[in-house]
């Protein structure tokens, strides 16, 4: 070896010393350490003035093209080209020229500014009867748009080959998922924010930013309860394990908020490859038609849905009716954070006319999140989508059906995944289960799926709850599984039968620890309604608040002295349960880790929730 090569490699030894020192030095250690647990979180209220976003060029072409289509004496500016295929294009025009799809465009004579947001190949579960007569040997669409001043969503099904619109439905306070326009309008206001570019100390690029198509919602602000359409693109900083949530109203074209949050401890590489989710296969097979299944007894059908999930349908256990339909139409995320008393409450802070003020909850802390749906890969804008085909598993007495729903990024943090899993049992008992594995935008936060569960007992049933004895409910309402601690004689805390046959249903076991699967409990809230199609019968948008815990979205449908007494009634679950990133008492969590044999690996611990039906005897 020479000289010179010899000399060469002492240096680069000696410097990979000197690094070796200083990083793993004390002092540094001790640094890093601290600045693993110490993140800053905080609300960023936007100083600038909206205008700020007026010369963003996917602003500017927007609201060129709204000016030129209300000049027009248009009220629906349609969606363009490249997210259209032939079949998309036809039912646009279509609905463009349809009266009753355009009668709420027009508010004492004035257009009102609507947008088509989507249009795609309509999916069995969004269809009633008489149109799934007609779409299965026709080719048919499901189109909706939205009214930005009215807060309303319109559905359609148009029947493409006869070009006939099959029917027209309105959705009062509800938003839809949004464009691929809307989505990169949302991502550019954000990257472009001034408090965005402050907070992260330079300008970020379009590779830093996710989830800007996912609706989100910020207490006292415009995007509360959903008044507005507003989405939360996120900006993750993994070395500071923290993320800036950036709230984008789409209403309004600004932002409305920035806030930091924690992340929790993660080995995640900045980048993972994505999966392939075999779109059209999904679609052609488990979203455009049923599936039968029959197996132990059980006879069921089952699909994907647009924003519900998995859904199991026309249940029968050895030829006897259970279920007409079971499903997990929404999960709800919320972020608690400490700090609330650091910011001046004292003054209101208004905004264009609204309060924007940030409110103190109970004990000084603040909530903030949004709602997440579950959709068909190549329907909805969710970013949670099926992971490969339905599954069906073999338990040790019976079997489970189940789908996995997942960010193509997850296990990275601000990705989410989640299983809907529904058991059955060679007794005729049947589970109806949700399944989360992180991992979330932050190490504490809440999650509130809810199931709906229509029971199919007869045209009339009753409803019991047990206090010491069985007492019935007459009326609508509401109950909370947390009081079952109070009738520990009883592990079941409900029960649903026949109206005409007492003998014929079900007890219901909520889930307090007791399945073997880990899981701490559902503390659920759980709603008896009595039937309506419109409440659910098909696909729901989002229901209710992310972060209103007196809100599970379900009280919309309570109505004072109702009677389920003998009527069909449908049950609502809504479990909450909360998330741990403690090393050794992880939940709801995943991360990644070095195995033995220096690959990359995931950690998961989920937590299930949901409730047992057991067949009364």
């Amino acid at each position: 070896m020479s000289k010179e090569a010899k000399t060469s490699i002492a240096i680069l030894v000696a410097g990979l010393l000197l690094i070796a020192l200083y990083w793993f030095a004390p002092e540094k250690t001790a640094q890093k350490k601290q600045a693993s647990i110490t993140v800053e979180e905080k609300i960023i209220l936007p100083k600038n003035a909206p205008e700020v976003y007026q010369d963003i060029p996917e602003v500017q072409s927007y609201k060129k093209d709204i000016r030129e289509m209300v000049n027009r004496g248009e009220a629906v500016l349609p969606l363009q080209g490249r997210e259209l295929d032939d079949g998309a294009q036809k039912t646009q025009e279509i609905l463009l020229k349809d009266q009753e799809f355009l009668k709420d465009t027009m508010q004492d004579g004035q257009i009102l500014h609507n947008d088509m947001m989507r249009i795609l190949p309509a999916i069995v579960s969004a269809l009633d009867a008489d149109a799934k007569q007609v779409c299965q040997p026709h080719a048919c669409y499901q189109a909706e748009k939205y009214n930005f001043v009215t807060n309303v969503t319109t559905r359609a099904i148009v029947d493409v080959r006869n070009a006939r619109v099959l029917s027209v439905q309105r959705y009062q306070n509800m938003q839809p998922d949004i464009s691929l326009r809307l989505a990169r309008i949302a991502r550019a206001i954000a990257l472009n924010a001034p408090e965005v570019k402050q907070e992260l100390g330079a300008k970020p690029s379009v590779t830093d930013v996710s989830m800007a198509n996912v609706r989100g919602a910020l207490q006292e602000s415009p995007c509360e309860n959903s008044a507005h359409l507003c989405v939360a693109p996120v900006f993750a900083d993994h070395s500071r394990e923290r993320a800036l949530w950036a709230i984008v109203d789409l209403t309004e074209l600004k932002l409305v908020a920035a806030k930091w949050t924690r992340l929790g401890k993660t080995t995640t590489p900045a980048r993972i490859s994505e999966r392939s989710l075999q779109n059209r296969y999904i679609m052609e097979n488990y979203c455009q038609k049923n599936t039968i299944l029959e197996r132990n007894g059980w006879k069921l059908s089952y699909r994907l849905t647009g924003s519900d999930g998995l859904e199991v349908i026309d249940v029968s256990y050895q030829g006897k009716p259970v279920l007409t339909s079971a499903k997990i139409v929404d999960w709800h995320v919320s972020y608690q954070q400490e700090g609330a008393g650091q910011l001046d409450t004292t003054t209101e802070t208004y905004m264009e006319g609204r309060r924007v003020e940030f409110v103190q909850v109970g004990d000084g802390s603040y909530f903030f999140g949004y709602n997440d749906a579950m959709g068909c890969p190549m329907f909805s804008t969710s970013v949670v989508l099926p992971f490969n085909a339905p599954q069906i598993r073999k338990l040790d007495n019976g079997f489970v059906l189940m789908q996995d729903y997942r960010n193509p990024k997850w296990p990275m943090a601000c990705n989410y995944r989640y299983e809907n899993r529904f058991e059955f049992y060679d007794d005729g008992s049947f589970r109806v289960a949700g399944v989360n594995i992180g991992r979330g935008c932050g190490d504490n936060a809440l999650y509130r799926p809810v199931m709906r569960i229509d029971m199919a007992l007869g045209d009339r049933e009753k409803f019991y709850t047990y206090e010491g004895e069985w007492k019935q409910w007459k009326q609508e309402r509401m109950g909370r599984t947390k009081d079952a601690s109070l009738h520990e004689e009883s592990k079941y805390l409900y029960k649903i039968a026949s109206a005409t046959d007492s003998r014929r249903g079900y007890y219901i076991e909520p889930n307090k620890g007791q399945p073997h699967d880990e899981s701490r409990g559902d503390n659920a809230r759980i709603f008896a309604t009595r039937f309506k199609p419109e409440e659910g019968d098909q696909d729901l948008l989002t229901l209710g608040s992310c972060c209103d815990l007196e809100n599970d979205g379900v009280e919309r449908y309570l109505e004072d002295n109702e009677s389920i007494d003998g009527e069909n009634i449908v049950l609502w679950y809504v479990p909450r349960v909360q998330n741990d990133a403690r090393e050794g008492h992880e939940y709801c969590w995943a991360d990644t880790a070095i195995d033995a044999s220096g690959n990359l690996v995931v950690k998961e611990w989920p937590c299930v929730v949901g409730p047992k039906f057991v067949p009364i005897k």
